[in-house]
């Protein structure tokens, strides 16, 4: 049986738990809009609706967060898999 390998790039350093919290937070935020023109308009079940997913797209985006820095160890912002890359990141952006 033949193994297939997936060409090899360098990894941007991002973790990608980190992507599926930006995600979240992006969709916490269109869940606040949706819930205050809910509730503006006196839709109270949408309201509802939207204000329990803007709470659990934040938590959930929270704790991603904190799991990556404080667990993990890993920033979920910064790219940081080794040293060298972190350097080469903080030289070129952040100078």
């Amino acid at each position: 049986m033949a193994s297939h390998h997936l060409p090899h790039h360098e990894s941007h350093g991002n973790h990608p738990m980190s992507v599926l919290g930006y995600l979240l937070v992006l969709g916490g935020f269109a869940s606040a809009a949706l819930w205050l023109v809910s509730m503006a308009g006196g839709h109270v079940a949408p309201a509802i609706v939207f204000g329990l997913l803007m709470i659990g797209a934040f938590a959930g985006a929270t704790a991603i967060f904190m799991t990556l820095t404080h667990t993990h160890h890993h920033s979920p912002v910064l790219p940081d898999n080794t040293e060298a890359e972190l350097g080469r990141y903080r030289q070129r952006y952040r100078r």
